[in-house]
């Protein structure tokens, strides 16, 4: 079987329904909707972004209304221990486009008007090279995503599913052309050098940037999940990244101790999954002390590895 892929706009949006399915096989450049995009112009990039896959194997699987009951549950318990007039420090980590950290934005500066508050991933943009009728998606770091050559447009970060053997073929093509240029370390500029020409294509969600020009006290920025913020934060979430199928318990352990030492004493750790089967949340609401992790509160089952947290064992 052959999969075409969508590779113009107008391609995807007279797509309907059926883009909802075609995962990779949508030009990661349509993600490019400008500073000013119509709403069918977002809903298109969100649905781009909910099947898009990093090179690391991540989806970036987000969308709306996702963290609804952890932005209540959440402002529980900042309303419990910090005065509304403070301006308290929010970072919210591996956000992928950032849709629910503007979402959970929203209620915080209603209540906490003085609040700053940063979103992080460690994916911001991608970097579109194009020649003639073909292009390379990249990350900043040089790895190959995608290769679009109408009609085709395919991953090259993980393979195909079997039944598109020539999706498959075309990939592997990609991949040993794009190995043969041989750019080195300074790849953007040797690819211009060779008559490639470069545009970045933002990951963030146009209305996150749009907060990020409106409100100084919002920020988008490329973070690790695991730095150490030098306990500069009062609220730190972390939802869907700190996981066993992303991790191995000693990972977890660095994530945990990472949390440990970004939040001020005090300060909350939000932490847990949304389960895929019905996209329930659960997660636990952590209090830093001096010395470890205070239990607040639960939603669903709560973060699978609390009682490793908690107790400071995590075979």
């Amino acid at each position: 079987m052959i999969s075409f892929g969508y590779c113009t706009h107008e391609q995807y949006l007279q797509a309907g329904e059926r883009r909802r399915r075609s995962g990779a096989r949508v030009a990661y450049s349509l993600l490019d909707v400008g500073d000013d995009p119509s709403e069918e112009s977002i809903r298109a990039f969100e649905d781009i972004s909910f099947t898009m896959r990093s090179a690391n194997g991540t989806f970036r699987t987000t969308f709306r209304q996702r963290f609804q009951d952890v932005d209540a549950g959440a402002m529980k318990w900042m309303e419990t221990f910090f005065d509304t007039d403070s301006a308290i420090e929010i970072q919210d980590r591996a956000v992928s486009s950032g849709l629910t950290s503007w979402e959970w934005a929203d209620s915080v500066f209603r209540r906490f008007g003085e609040a700053r508050f940063e979103a992080s991933d460690i994916l911001a943009e991608l970097i579109e090279l194009s020649r003639g009728s073909e292009t390379y998606i990249l990350e900043p770091g040089g790895l190959p995503v995608q290769y679009v050559r109408p009609p085709f447009a395919v991953p090259l970060a993980h393979q195909d599913a079997r039944r598109y053997p020539v999706n498959r073929l075309v990939a592997l093509w990609a991949k040993r052309r794009f190995a043969k240029l041989d750019l080195g370390g300074h790849w953007m500029e040797a690819a211009q050098e060779r008559g490639w020409r470069l545009r970045r294509i933002s990951c963030v969600h146009p209305r996150v940037r749009e907060l990020s020009r409106r409100n100084a006290n919002f920020q988008f920025r490329v973070r690790n999940v695991f730095d150490e913020a030098g306990g500069a934060c009062d609220v730190l979430r972390t939802m869907n990244i700190f996981n066993r199928s992303y991790f191995p318990a000693g990972e977890l352990a660095r994530g945990a101790r990472a949390a440990f030492e970004s939040l001020r004493p005090g300060g909350i750790w939000i932490v847990g999954r949304t389960w895929e089967d019905d996209l329930s949340n659960h997660v636990s609401f952590l209090r830093r002390s001096e010395r470890g992790w205070e239990l607040l509160g639960r939603i669903g089952t709560g973060w699978e590895m609390e009682g490793a947290a908690l107790g400071g064992v995590w075979e």
